[in-house]
């Protein structure tokens, strides 16, 4: 437990940031070219969207074209931007989301391998090392995707089959007598694929750490999901609550002392160069959250100082000052991915330390010793 208190000291370390940070820009860019490349196949305009929602829209709820939303009452998800894409931009933004989720999950098989090699008494352990691990078992994470995908494929399947005859007009009754006598089975198999599920998002939020610490692959995952959910669920329950006010407190705290930092620089170099404002301020709101929850935004408007989400208009002397304003801004962008790169670190390193905890009160497994016992099924 002392170690779970404690873990925001561990994740504020530069290979840890480093990981969190590569796998996170390679997320978010390919998120964004997707994302881009799927309004621009369904023949929207792609410059009214990025006036708008700058480097991350989400179609399934950003309402960029408010005329077409008004033609449909504006009320339903459904009709926001998602509403106009074709079949291919549909999936090339699924394709988006998971590059989001690929990011995720490889991030936490290089954070983790550092946490358990640092407390198996190797601090030294090399980035290099980490980043190579994380790409090698990435496709961990397409494989406990697909799984839990194909077991919703089967019962929808098996649904569908027993449904389906009653389109048949002549079989119409004799299908609801199947219907009504095999309904407790289809029922018992809704509750089956739930339970599944459970324990397949208790296994994607400890995969990476099984994929490391055990050396394990997709099946050792879903059994560690499944386990920690029979066996030590709301003690993981209360661990990762625990660990996630933890995280919420650290990365508020980081995240301000940054940008506060960012402030503090930048009015100095004002102050002795008073023209440096004209560079400064012009492109401040590109980091700025269109996209988020209301909820969200608020959070962030408490940890980031206002001026980072007001829209300037400083005036611009010249084209070529307003060009090294729009290369300035990147830097915030990068300041914002090392933010949540922090967070990131903080995700896998508290889970790290949870899952060290439940596994060893659960099966009496050290994953931090320098020779872990190999995991036991039990019966």
């Amino acid at each position: 437990m002392k170690r779970i208190l404690q873990y925001p000291i561990s994740a504020l370390t530069f290979k840890k940031l480093a990981v969190s940070f590569v796998f996170l820009s390679i997320g978010l860019a390919s998120y964004s070219l997707l994302t881009y490349l799927s309004y621009y196949l369904s023949a929207l305009d792609i410059h009214r969207v990025w006036e708008i929602h700058g480097l991350f829209p989400i179609p399934i709820w950003a309402k960029t074209f408010p005329e077409y939303i008004a033609e449909r009452g504006g009320k339903f998800v459904l009709y926001a931007d998602w509403s106009k894409f074709n079949l291919y931009s549909k999936v090339i933004w699924f394709l988006a989301v998971y590059s989001i989720i690929y990011s995720y999950f490889s991030a936490g098989i290089g954070v983790s391998r550092l946490v358990i090699e640092s407390e198996r008494g190797d601090p030294f352990y090399p980035l290099k090392d980490a980043l190579k691990e994380s790409f090698k078992k990435s496709g961990l994470a397409f494989t406990t995707i697909l799984t839990l995908l194909l077991s919703f494929v089967i019962v929808a399947v098996i649904h569908g089959l027993i449904s389906v005859i009653g389109r048949i007009p002549q079989a119409f009754y004799l299908d609801i007598v199947l219907i009504i006598l095999t309904f407790p089975f289809l029922a018992t198999l809704s509750l089956l694929f739930l339970y599944m599920c459970i324990g397949f998002f208790i296994g994607i939020i400890v995969g990476p750490i099984v994929a490391t610490s055990l050396e394990g692959d997709t099946f050792d995952i879903f059994y560690e999901g499944f386990s920690i959910f029979n066996e030590r669920f709301f003690k993981f329950a209360f661990f990762e609550i625990v660990s996630f006010l933890i995280k919420l407190l650290s990365f508020s705290l980081f995240t301000y002392l940054v940008f506060e930092s960012i402030l503090l620089s930048a009015k100095l170099i004002t102050f002795f160069l008073p023209r440096f404002k004209f560079v400064f301020y012009p492109n401040l709101d590109l980091i700025s959250f269109p996209q988020l929850h209301p909820a969200l935004s608020k959070y962030f408007s408490l940890i980031i100082p206002p001026e980072f989400f007001v829209e300037h208009t400083q005036p611009v002397p010249s084209p070529t000052t307003y060009i090294f304003s729009v290369i300035f801004s990147v830097w915030f962008v990068v300041f914002l991915i090392v933010c949540l790169s922090f967070w990131l670190s903080l995700t896998w390193t508290g889970r790290t330390y949870v899952y060290a905890e439940i596994v060893k009160d659960k099966d009496g497994i050290d994953i931090f010793s320098s020779k872990p016992k190999v995991l036991e099924i039990k019966g």
